[in-house]
């Protein structure tokens, strides 16, 4: 009778010591999973201001083109009504 309840007992204490240690893995996989939140917010955060800027890049090489097609007809209209044609696009001919 006194084995079984020293046997118990061990197993008892056995037990609770693999609980410990489960709680224990668990607090460090919560912080794991909060350096991972917090790793994967600052990505995201990355990521939108990148966007950001492909976007702002992209209306800057747009508006460019859209210039460069506007001094492109410009010019082609000065040649064919025999204007000068001047280097900055003013209409005094400098």
């Amino acid at each position: 009778m006194w084995a079984k309840l020293v046997d118990h007992a061990r197993r008892l204490f056995s037990l609770q010591r693999r609980v410990d240690e489960h709680d224990n893995d668990i607090r460090e996989v919560r912080l794991e999973l909060k350096e991972l939140r917090d790793e994967f917010r600052g990505l995201e955060k990355a990521l939108r201001e990148f966007r950001h800027e492909q976007l702002r890049d992209r209306d800057l090489a747009e508006r460019d083109r859209e210039n460069l097609v506007l001094r492109l007809e410009n010019t082609i209209l000065r040649m064919e009504r025999g204007l000068p044609l001047g280097p900055t696009g003013d209409k005094s001919g400098n």
